[in-house]
């Protein structure tokens, strides 16, 4: 749906909620089980992520680096407008969310932490190190979680669980990096698993982009998600302490989440020529008990154990 066909606010709820649920399946799916008093504004706020993350992903595909870099600092520039209560009015994304931070009073701080993030990839920053790894996807996923917090529990509450909120968004993010390493490097040229690592491990970029699962490549991958299972489980007690009603939603997008990497397991390990993904069906058994350390175990002892 064209924005131009856009005549009421229903028309405007329609568009975002359709956007929201083509760009994420597995967030919007979780939203649902948000309070619905909140759910649009989740659905705003992702858009406008997925607004800075799509120029440094697809638009810099498009028109080139440079033409991206100034895609993204008109974005800052729109964010100035919008938070100051100025959006550009024939907008729809930038109009709703000035109503959400005038309802919500969205951090500022992680919004614009985004952009930076959006910045690291036009500029070509390499990932060196695990450090570097970590302070990244605190800039594209760990800023989301802090967003999220006006939306999940009281505003006195926030400064005691944005900790477990960023661990929950670069958690989420290396899982991204690990399910995407094929994608990146074969759209984007670019390799977010750490140069050490690599090294570490004897696997070469060019391994990667001939993609060749080379004999320490699912070791890599593993240290890769260990550093995101140590954060889902650092999170988990801020998730606990949120109103029932978050707690469940957020949960349960954690588990669908976490779950991608046991599908990077059960492809062996081969993110270079196949996407994992997480069945509907599965998400739903998800919702009901998490058995994710269980299936982990049978993954990595069958992989152990070889044909």
């Amino acid at each position: 749906m064209s924005t131009l066909s856009l005549d009421t606010r229903a028309d405007e709820d329609e568009w975002i909620w359709e956007s929201f649920r083509y760009h994420s399946r597995t967030f919007s799916l979780a939203a649902y089980l948000l309070p619905r008093s909140v759910q649009m504004s989740v659905a705003t706020l992702y858009l406008y992520c997925r607004r800075v993350d799509s120029i440094a992903d697809q638009r810099v595909l498009e028109v080139g680096r440079e033409r991206a870099l100034q895609e993204v600092r008109q974005v800052r520039d729109r964010l100035d407008e919008t938070l100051a209560g100025r959006p550009p009015a024939e907008t729809v994304l930038w109009r709703r969310l000035a109503e959400v931070h005038e309802q919500s009073s969205l951090p500022r701080g992680p919004m614009y932490e985004l952009i930076e993030g959006a910045l690291w990839d036009l500029e070509g920053r390499p990932v060196v190190s695990k450090a570097d790894l970590i302070e990244y996807s605190n800039l594209v996923g760990g800023s989301v979680g802090a967003m999220m917090l006006p939306f999940l529990a009281d505003p006195e509450r926030h400064d005691e669980l944005e900790p477990a909120a960023r661990k929950l968004g670069i958690a989420m993010q290396i899982t991204n990096i690990v399910r995407d390493v094929g994608e990146d490097i074969d759209e984007l040229d670019r390799v977010y698993l750490p140069e050490h690592w690599l090294d570490e491990h004897n696997v070469s970029v060019e391994a990667l982009q001939q993609g060749r699962v080379a004999d320490g490549y699912p070791a890599l991958l593993e240290a890769a998600m260990e550093a995101a299972e140590q954060r889902y489980v650092d999170s988990f007690e801020g998730v606990a302490a949120l109103p029932f009603r978050s707690r469940y939603g957020i949960r349960a997008a954690a588990r669908m989440y976490r779950e991608i990497m046991n599908e990077v397991r059960a492809n062996d390990y081969d993110n270079l020529g196949r996407r994992a993904y997480v069945s509907f069906r599965r998400k739903l058994f998800l919702l009901l008990y998490d058995g994710y350390e269980r299936r982990k175990h049978r993954l990595t002892s069958d992989a152990l154990s070889g044909p």
